[in-house]
């Protein structure tokens, strides 16, 4: 719910202030006043002071008029406007904000800048005001970061932006400027068509039909943008595949071996068939990659047991008796070769603690530095408020934790007098301490790395050990060995092939294992893809559509709607637009028409939002609805349909601009519960 409770306009030149200030409340509010007396400035500049002006065009000029931003009649002269301010003060149906923004700031102050204070200070005079808050407009961040006056104002309103897709193929959030084109129709462009005019500067694909589906709660956009959240982790998942394949099969190449052909991620063999035929999600290395050996590919398992065997059959000739000091200097060497061995072992299991110590610090190390990172973006945003001339922003650090410790500091004293680092100069500290953390984890890398290579080399030194010692407890089985050179010379080589093969085995087999991995993860994000299926609309989507339509079909009926029969009005589910038939209504009738369509789309949107428990606010500005020289009998049954949309349980507030005579207004509403806000003579002077 979004209530406009007040608003204050005023403009400040050397001669004096030129001033407004009006209250609302619930249902029915007509503003009333002759052409050109500023009944459009005011719906303007409540859009404006909450930086919606997006919504009227992309452009921020000439959506207020000069008595706000150059000139202004003051004691019966025109007078330079040296400063003006727009204070709006909207509820949530619980708080209430005042906020304040400046078409011509003063001094110091960009017109970016917004101020907001939890408070209803136009309403609610007596309440002593609290320290405001600041934000910021018109830039990048608005919607997401915490400084951002749309991200703050969607939280009040207790919306939840979805992500939607834009045609450069980013996702952005669906933006309240977009959003506020269903609730606020401005005069001079606005009434033209059949469906709202939907800004286009924001490049939403499918504006109107984001802004309904989120209007009116249906599942199919938590369905869209659960799809969005799946097609993005298979996107990050495909390339944490590729790189994985990548590095499997460099790894293959130093040693002259290849990778079995599999299929392609993401093809329907990749989700349907187990990659490199795997059971239970397990795969041997030593069948996913081929040696090619004498003019053949051979499994790496199949190579390795023939190179087993052939160091074997090398080392089995006929052996004569060894010597007791050939026996006594191989038992030196066995003994020597074992406590290598197990130095070794030991060097690998202090290795294998360190890398667990490290990857632990590392994690320990990524979320400081992420911390950090968050911190760093905190004072960006107060660098920006202050740039606009905010004067206080310490609120934008809102948390109460220490941010090198992450201990709460509620309750804790601080020292008076003592220094305190100005926010720059905090920013420059993050971003210092940012630096320092990033280049000890750059050196913790480093050193990984580093026992990465020492742990392989000494793995490959306990292959050789391994090597050795099998080689003397052969020698010492009572035999000695009658070998040529050739021989000793294919045993060498056959040996160092096979403690080569073993090491590629043992490295592909951790890579194979994250690609089952990936596999398996990116199997069931695709079968939850699928489960959702095109997007259709549930059953309840289809009810709530239903009763949108029953409702817009109700309010034509009213409105002598008269070009088609009411009835024949459906609403086109995938554009959310008014159809006849098998089309779109592009519009074949009267302007008159035209218009009375657009009000029963508006009108009955709130209504079915509102019985639904959608998220439309429930209100509606409307700048002068009415257009056309649309007929006196249309125009009363209209009003009356507004001030209707707030009984029966239903609480709505609509706000519109009329020109016609006070006795006409009262003949139309007679009977009805409305407010008239007169505007007599210009609204500033």
């Amino acid at each position: 719910m979004l209530r406009i409770s007040a608003v204050s306009i005023n403009s400040v030149t050397p001669e004096g202030t030129a001033g407004f200030r009006a209250s609302f409340g619930d249902g029915l509010t007509v503003i009333r006043a002759k052409n050109s007396s500023g009944k459009t400035l005011l719906l303007n500049s409540i859009m404006y002071a909450l930086g919606l002006e997006g919504t009227l065009k992309p452009g921020k000029q000439g959506i207020l008029t000069t008595a706000l931003t150059r000139s202004v009649r003051v004691n019966g002269a025109e007078r330079t406007v040296k400063q003006s301010w727009v204070d709006v003060e909207i509820s949530n149906g619980h708080d209430f904000i005042t906020v304040r923004r400046y078409p011509v700031p003063p001094e110091g102050i960009k017109s970016d800048l917004i101020t907001v204070w939890p408070s209803a200070l136009l309403s609610r005079a007596e309440i002593e005001s609290t320290a405001p808050r600041y934000f910021y407009v018109g830039r990048g961040g608005t919607a997401q970061n915490e400084a951002g006056f749309h991200n703050f104002l969607a939280r009040f309103l207790g919306w939840e932006l979805p992500v939607v897709p834009t045609y450069s193929g980013k996702d952005v959030p669906l933006y309240l400027q977009v959003l506020a084109a269903l609730f606020f129709v401005e005069q001079k462009q606005g009434w033209s068509g059949i469906v709202p005019k939907m800004p286009t500067q924001y490049q939403i694909r499918e504006p109107l039909r984001r802004s309904i589906e989120f209007y009116l709660n249906l599942d199919i956009m938590e369905r869209a943008r659960r799809r969005a959240e799946l097609q993005q982790g298979l996107s990050v998942l495909r390339s944490e595949y590729s790189a994985l394949r990548g590095a499997l099969e460099s790894a293959a190449h130093v040693s002259n071996a290849r990778v079995v052909a599999t299929s392609e991620f993401g093809s329907a063999a990749f989700y349907r068939e187990s990659l490199f035929d795997s059971v239970a999600g397990e795969a041997p290395a030593g069948k996913v990659l081929t040696v090619f050996h004498q003019d053949q590919w051979l499994s790496l398992e199949g190579m390795l047991a023939d190179l087993q065997a052939a160091i074997q059959e090398i080392a089995s000739p006929h052996r004569g008796r060894l010597s007791e000091q050939d026996v006594s200097g191989l038992d030196l060497a066995l003994t020597g070769a074992r406590e290598r061995l197990r130095a070794i072992t030991l060097e690998l299991q202090s290795f294998d603690d360190s890398s667990n110590m490290m990857d632990l610090q590392l994690g320990i190390l990524e979320k400081r530095r992420r911390l950090l990172e968050q911190e760093r973006r905190r004072y960006k945003d107060i660098q920006a408020l202050e740039s606009l001339g905010a004067d206080f922003s310490s609120h934008a650090i809102v948390h109460r934790d220490c941010p090198t410790c992450q201990q709460s500091l509620d309750g804790t004293e601080s020292l008076s007098g003592a220094p305190v680092l100005t926010n720059s100069e905090s920013s420059a500290l993050v971003d210092q301490q940012l630096a320092t953390i990033s280049n000890v984890i750059d050196d913790a890398v480093r050193s990984s790395r580093a026992n990465e290579a020492a742990r392989g080399a000494l793995e490959q030194e306990a292959g050789e050990m391994r090597v050795r010692i099998r080689a003397i407890q052969a020698d010492l089985e009572a035999q000695a060995p009658s070998l040529s050179i050739a021989q000793i010379q294919a045993a060498i080589t056959a040996e160092f092939r096979y403690q080569e093969l073993i090491r590629l085995r043992d490295n592909a087999q951790v890579i194979v294992t994250d690609l089952l991995r990936v596999q398996s993860r990116a199997s069931h994000l695709k079968s939850e893809l699928d489960a959702l299926g095109d997007e259709v609309f549930s059953d309840q989507d289809a009810r709530k559509i239903d009763g949108w339509q029953r409702a817009l079909r109700k309010f034509l009926a009213d409105f002598g709607f008269l070009v088609f029969a009411p009835n024949e009005i459906t609403i086109n589910p995938q554009g959310m637009q008014p159809a006849h038939g098998d089309s779109d209504l592009g519009f074949q009738g009267s302007a008159s028409d035209g218009l009375k369509l657009r009000w029963a789309y508006l009108l009955s949107l709130v209504q079915v939002s509102m019985g639904m428990e959608g998220s439309h606010p429930s209100l509606l500005l409307l700048d002068g609805p009415r257009m056309y020289d649309v007929e006196p009998g249309a125009m009363r049954t209209f009003l009356r349909s507004c001030s209707a949309l707030n009984s029966d349980g239903l609480r709505s507030q609509i706000i519109l601009t009329l020109s016609e005579e006070p006795g006409v207004i009262e003949e139309w509403l007679a009977g009805c519960d409305y407010e008239v806000l007169n505007i007599e003579g210009q609204l500033l002077a």
